[in-house]
């Protein structure tokens, strides 16, 4: 059984394109995707995602430039762990990434459903999802999707665009999937009961937790967890920070 040992709190949406700017305006930081010249962006045409030059934390799930209330996506893990390191400097808060076992209990929000908000179909207007009514801008549907749900986006929404849950939390089960703070684990066993993140020094894998407006309804289970390289970029993965309390 997990007892967290000490309060926490979440950021109540994922972190923006304006928001990231503001470190990097601060900073001069280069981002992993700047650095390498690409990132992993959706293609119209294939209906697939693929490498596309000069995409980085401006870019939107297209490659386009983004507007400042989308939520960031194309950056690494590395990136993310600079911004929270950047925001825990600056404002004198104990800012980090929330642990994985931090993520599913606020994703749950005192539910224990297969999806975060029960078992059944998605409720309209509870997130950026899948949906079998969803279009692209050249009209391609999902072959994989929540069968007569539309939620009106083809790519990420603004942050807050959707009902928040039980803790008053948006887009944790769709919008973009997030990074967390814990290296990658294939089981749970030897996890701290704590609920604090999973970390061994130098670790390549971290984990991604959380649903994306391009995941099966397989990818959006509240248990859902995947591996992910720290220095992968795409359109699907952003983060969100957590906080001591």
């Amino acid at each position: 059984n997990l007892r967290f040992d000490r309060g926490f709190a979440l950021s109540l949406n994922e972190i923006t394109v304006g928001e990231f700017r503001r470190f990097v305006d601060a900073t001069g930081y280069r981002s992993r995707a700047e650095r390498r010249g690409f990132s992993m962006a959706y293609d119209e045409r294939s209906g697939n995602f693929v490498r596309r030059s000069n995409v980085d934390w401006r870019s939107d799930f297209s490659g386009a430039p983004a507007a400042a209330n989308l939520p960031v996506v194309h950056v690494s893990a590395r990136d993310a762990q600079a911004y929270v390191d950047w925001l825990a400097e600056v404002s004198g808060e104990r800012y980090r990434l929330p642990s994985e076992a931090e993520f599913e209990y606020a994703l749950r929000a005192g539910g224990s459903g297969r999806y975060p908000w029960g078992d059944g179909a998605p409720p309209e207007g509870v997130g950026n999802l899948t949906g079998g009514k969803d279009r692209s801008p050249g009209g391609r549907g999902w072959s994989n999707a929540f069968r007569d749900y539309d939620d009106g986006h083809w790519g990420p929404a603004p942050v807050g665009s959707f009902t928040p849950n039980a803790f008053g939390l948006h887009d944790l089960e769709g919008n973009v999937s997030e990074w967390v703070a814990d290296c990658w684990h294939d089981s749970y066993r030897r996890a701290p009961a704590s609920g604090a993140a999973w970390v061994n020094p130098g670790c390549r894998m971290q984990v991604v937790r959380g649903g994306a407006w391009a995941s099966s309804p397989e990818q959006t289970r509240s248990s859902w967890r995947a591996p992910s390289p720290v220095d992968n970029t795409n359109a699907r993965v952003g983060f969100r920070v957590a906080r001591d309390i």
